[in-house]
């Protein structure tokens, strides 16, 4: 494995971060990657993706996880961890696609909001 590869391979694992790998690159004059996505997904993977369900039967599900996390949840499941009894009359496919597109995106702030007819609201978001 070359340099960049070995490199880029800590910051994926979190050995290092995004500057300190500029920095090491730089150090050893490894020329660093023509678009830097590798290095400034680590950060954005290390944002908390959350999601607040309030149900119109007073139930309520907050769930974090860093966004790293929550990306190979999706790509194991195809689905967020809620619980989809809670989300009747919502089309979690449509949703799942949107979530997953927006974290490919690297969206921050809120980008699924619904109310369900029922009186259900279901909140997905990133920290900023």
């Amino acid at each position: 494995m070359d340099e960049k590869l070995r490199i880029l391979k800590m910051v994926e694992e979190g050995t290092i971060n995004a500057e300190q790998a500029a920095e090491l690159m730089s150090a050893m004059n490894v020329e660093l990657p023509a678009e830097q996505d590798v290095i400034v997904k680590s950060n954005y993977d290390k944002k908390m993706f959350r999601i607040i369900v309030d149900s119109v039967t007073g139930d309520k599900v907050k769930v974090q996880f860093p966004v790293g996390a929550i990306k190979k949840i999706l790509k194991v499941t195809g689905k967020l961890p809620i619980p989809e009894n809670q989300l009747q009359g919502i089309d979690l496919s449509s949703m799942m696609d949107a979530v997953s597109e927006c974290l490919e995106d690297e969206m921050e702030g809120d980008f699924v909001n619904v109310e369900a007819t029922d009186g259900t609201t279901v909140r997905i978001f990133v920290d900023k």
